[in-house]
């Protein structure tokens, strides 16, 4: 298993479990597959390793799901987010690279459990989605998404927290992911010093989040908007449960 990254049988399974997991989130919810994967893959690998296969596997995973994402997507709020993302991009980049990879998964695991305490908290936003509150909120997420992959939460309460219907939040968080999580990926890439096995461990696992990812869509078709949002919350009851269990006993 030298190709992948010096893996055992083992840790290739238990990657590929997690990444069923994130693909599932990919294309059920439309979020969460970072989330997921990556504070679980840096108890394999490397975080800078983590962060850079989450983020390109659930990218190439969002490409089936864009003709529908682009469709029904909500544009207007959308692109002062991705403008804001795109600048802050580098910044993220550089934490995440020049960090020790003890200190990246502190970070990567407290943005994860304020991520999930977020969304479980109820919280909704009642004003008016202007320019500018969209574009602070892509430069935070922005900056927390390629450093940590956690970047989706922020972005998703924001969402959930107008009238939108489930299908264009999970378009609009599909759509977002299409294009920030390619390019987040390319400059991790470049800023870093990857060997062939970073990129031969990712196309291993790509498969496995393309055919959950496919699952995930199925399952969510057919489901009410009322329906949709308690499941999303059932099941960032358990991603919160997880990682606060698995940061302070493991």
């Amino acid at each position: 298993m030298t190709a992948l990254l010096n893996l055992t049988g083992w840790e290739l399974l238990a990657l590929a479990a997690f990444t069923s997991i994130g693909g599932f989130m990919r294309g059920f919810a439309g979020f969460g597959t970072t989330l997921i994967m990556v504070p679980l893959f840096s108890l394999i690998i490397e975080p800078v390793e983590a962060v850079f296969i989450g983020l390109a596997i659930d990218a190439t995973a969002t490409i089936p799901l864009a003709p529908n994402a682009f469709r029904q997507a909500e544009w207007k709020p959308i692109i002062p987010l991705m403008t804001a993302s795109f600048l802050v991009t580098p910044l993220g980049a550089y934490i995440l690279v020049i960090a020790s990879a003890d200190t990246m998964r502190l970070a990567i695991a407290a943005m994860v459990i304020f991520s999930a305490l977020l969304l479980l908290s109820g919280w909704r936003y009642r004003g008016e989605r202007t320019p500018l509150l969209s574009f602070l909120v892509g430069a935070i997420s922005g900056t927390i998404g390629t450093a940590t992959a956690a970047g989706g939460p922020p972005v998703a309460v924001y969402f959930m927290s107008g009238p939108s219907l489930a299908a264009q939040i999970r378009a609009s968080l599909n759509c977002m992911a299409i294009i920030k999580l390619s390019i987040s990926a390319m400059a991790i890439a470049y800023a870093s010093s990857f060997t062939a096995a970073t990129y031969y461990t990712a196309l291993a696992l790509l498969p496995v989040m393309l055919g959950f990812s496919w699952v995930g869509s199925k399952f969510f078709h057919g489901v009410s908007d009322e329906k949709f949002r308690r499941l999303l919350n059932f099941i960032l009851i358990l991603v919160g449960v997880a990682i606060i269990a698995r940061t302070f006993l493991l």
